[in-house]
């Protein structure tokens, strides 16, 4: 993690309850504490997912920054059991994709992407809602195939 700017507690607040909303998500924590309130980490329960994975849980960290008038935002996926990780970024790293670009890794299939994303919505809980809605419905169940 790492994004430029300064956070927002009432961003955060929003967050964290669209992550515990979710029936994915065992819990959702500050990281690094609820004091300095980085990132949120929300570990997923293995069997919760499809295909189910474990036994290590995966987790989807969120972080989103204010700056200069901008907005920078991470909603990353990670599954130590597989290694596949993927995310929305709206950040700097790639501007060739435009603002908010699609990153995904599957190591043990040899595969990565980038591309360009798009959200129907901008409030930070409706882009948050969006996204793991596509991640738990729609791209986590096309691994086993």
């Amino acid at each position: 993690m790492g994004l430029p700017g300064v956070t927002d507690s009432s961003t955060y607040d929003g967050l964290k309850d669209v992550l515990q909303r979710q029936p994915e998500v065992t819990s959702v924590n500050y990281e690094p504490n609820s004091i300095s309130k980085r990132f949120l980490r929300a570990p997923i329960a293995p069997n919760r997912v499809s295909p189910s994975t474990g036994p290590e849980p995966p987790a989807l960290d969120v972080e989103w920054r204010y700056a200069d008038g901008d907005t920078y935002y991470r909603i990353h996926y990670f599954d130590p059991n597989t290694g596949f990780n993927c995310g929305w970024h709206r950040d700097e790293d790639h501007p060739e994709l435009g603002p908010v670009h699609f990153q995904s890794e599957h190591p043990e299939m040899g595969k990565s992407d980038h591309k360009s994303a798009h959200f129907s919505k901008s409030a930070p809980t409706e882009v948050l809602w969006e996204a793991v809605e596509q991640l738990f419905e729609e791209m986590l169940p096309t691994l086993s195939g």
